[in-house]
């Protein structure tokens, strides 16, 4: 069975996006990876910014249905150590895929609303075993935390994306100000 033309699409820019970073990658590239013309392309109603966006939602969709797995892999106690070790778990991932994660933000002020709303959607279903360890612990405002305890997993995952460095790296990055995210 043939895959859809926007499936091929998606999966040449990933791999491509990977291969060579995604401003190497052009609509000329992609179009040439699947073996038609840029403007067969177009037709899809596709930037290269909205299929940006689009290999971002597989990959989270490929976290969350890992979560599971992630879950299991938690160790600790406290409400902080099972928050770094989760985070670490998200980290690695998120480096396997570095060449398009670190562009995310850089482009993410281009995507339209619905691509911004399922994107957030999915970090809230990321973030479900964080919400549920610190309804355990008595956190509240747990939704507004939320948005923090995010942000500052983007802080981190700097430290990878700039320096290098490794999911242990943007756990040390970050533990200082989650600590003070995840205080009654």
């Amino acid at each position: 069975m043939t895959k859809p033309l926007k499936t091929l699409v998606l999966e040449a820019a990933k791999a491509l996006f990977l291969t060579h970073g995604y401003d190497a990658v052009g609509m000329r590239e992609i179009s040439r990876a699947v073996g038609r013309q840029p403007v067969q392309i177009y037709r899809l109603n596709l930037s290269k910014a909205d299929i940006l966006a689009e290999v971002i939602i597989d990959l989270n969709d490929e976290q969350i249905r890992q979560l599971p797995d992630l879950c299991a892999k938690v160790t600790g106690t406290t409400l902080i150590d099972k928050v770094c070790s989760y985070f670490r778990e998200l980290y690695a991932l998120d480096i396997q895929h570095l060449p398009i994660r670190s562009v995310g933000a850089a482009y993410g002020w281009t995507w339209n609303k619905a691509y911004e709303e399922r994107i957030v959607g999915q970090v809230m279903q990321l973030l479900q075993p964080v919400i549920t360890w610190m309804a355990e612990a008595g956190i509240n405002q747990t939704e507004a935390r939320c948005y923090g305890i995010w942000s500052v997993y983007y802080v981190g995952f700097r430290r990878a994306a700039i320096h290098g460095g490794n999911a242990d790296d943007c756990i040390g990055e970050i533990q200082p100000t989650l600590e003070i995210l995840l205080a009654k």
